[in-house]
């Protein structure tokens, strides 16, 4: 095992937000240039260590067990690095490698001064970030789709019931056409095959694909400060589906039907270089998540994101939220029609903070 340094970006949705948490459904996802950067160092002690001011006051110390890696002292922040730590390394073991202990040392851009999180996806951004710097480790390369698998499968394994869009931007990075996996194969085929077989086989549903970004269109990206959950977002919605009666279920199948159709179209538009196709579809996309949250009686669009949104239509872009709502971030798709400098300062007016980000492609 040696020193090594890895990072992987954030990321943001541009369509398909929650009808992609249902397997085969899409969505377009890109990765933005804000990273999470995991340093790996080798240690002759007896247990490891995680450095994380963003999360930690003081370093937190692990050791090996029977049942994987586990913390001296509880911790929640860090659930998600254990779980990585523990997919990653028996992947590891089935390569026969014998790691020692190490101290993982996380550096995060994904929050502002304060340390209020931006809403990019910082849990996908340092599962990847610390798969990859494991892996390099122990001069282990693999492809970007593995990397995403043994992301998705620490992320299962905490029960997690996202779409794991943000994993795929991570390891991926650039546009993305993404449609999550059927999670109930991989975690029935995960109790009779080795982490090797189920990693290099084919997942049923799950597609990642690269897409040209649309021409002549910049994507602007406009910060509530108000901090979202879209785990809690997520299960608000899937759980309340349950209990819906005849109708309401029919409306949640025609939303997933309807999100489909619309992220189909807008990747039309998008390969087309069709302007107004783009816009059309973004505004539907809009729409449709308001069906679908006055339907579930969630709160997407909060009064910050209503403003930034009604803001970047009066100057001629589409906008909508990004990701599940309820605050963090709202994008605008602004052509060169649209006077961005004023639509920002307006943003800025308001209180909506312009993040100066672009889309990142390794």
């Amino acid at each position: 095992m040696r020193d090594s340094r890895s990072k992987a970006p954030g990321k943001l949705y541009v369509a398909g937000e929650y009808a992609v948490t249902e397997p085969g459904n899409p969505a377009i996802v890109v990765a933005v240039d804000r990273f999470i950067t995991v340093s790996l160092t080798p240690s002759e002690q007896s247990s490891g260590t995680i450095v994380s001011p963003a999360l930690f006051e003081e370093p937190v110390e692990w050791q090996r067990s029977d049942d994987g890696p586990l913390l001296m002292t509880k911790q929640s922040k860090a659930d998600i690095l254990m779980a990585t730590i523990a997919v990653t390394e028996a992947f590891i073991n089935e390569h026969d490698t014998l790691l020692p202990y190490y101290t993982l040392t996380i550096e995060s851009e994904l929050t502002d001064d304060s340390g209020t999180k931006y809403g990019l996806g910082s849990s996908g951004a340092v599962t990847v970030a610390t798969i990859k710097a494991i892996l390099k480790s122990v001069s282990l390369t693999v492809t970007d789709e593995i990397i995403y698998k043994l992301a998705a499968l620490s992320h299962l394994s905490l029960g997690s019931r996202g779409s794991f869009g943000d994993l795929a931007a991570a390891a991926f990075t650039g546009w993305l056409l993404y449609s999550s996996f059927d999670k109930q194969w991989v975690l029935s085929h995960s109790k009779t095959l080795s982490l090797r077989e189920l990693v290099f086989k084919p997942w049923p549903l799950l597609k990642i694909e690269a897409i040209e970004p649309p021409k002549a269109i910049d994507l602007l990206i406009g910060w509530t400060a108000s901090p979202a959950s879209t785990e809690n977002l997520v299960l608000s919605m899937k759980d309340s589906s349950k209990d819906d009666h005849h109708t309401s279920v029919y409306s949640y199948e025609q939303f997933l039907l309807e999100s489909k159709q619309c992220v189909e179209q807008l990747i039309e538009g998008i390969r087309s270089n069709h302007t107004s196709i783009i816009y059309e579809q973004i505004l539907l996309n809009r729409q449709l998540l308001l069906n679908m949250s006055q339907m579930r009686s969630l709160v997407l669009e909060t009064p910050k994101l209503q403003r930034l949104i009604e803001t970047a239509e009066r100057f001629g872009a589409a906008a909508k939220t990004s990701g599940a709502g309820g605050g963090d971030c709202g994008i605008a798709l602004a052509d060169r029609f649209v006077d961005q400098h004023a639509l920002v300062n307006e943003w800025q007016a308001n209180g909506i903070h312009h993040l100066p980000l672009t889309v990142f492609t390794k």
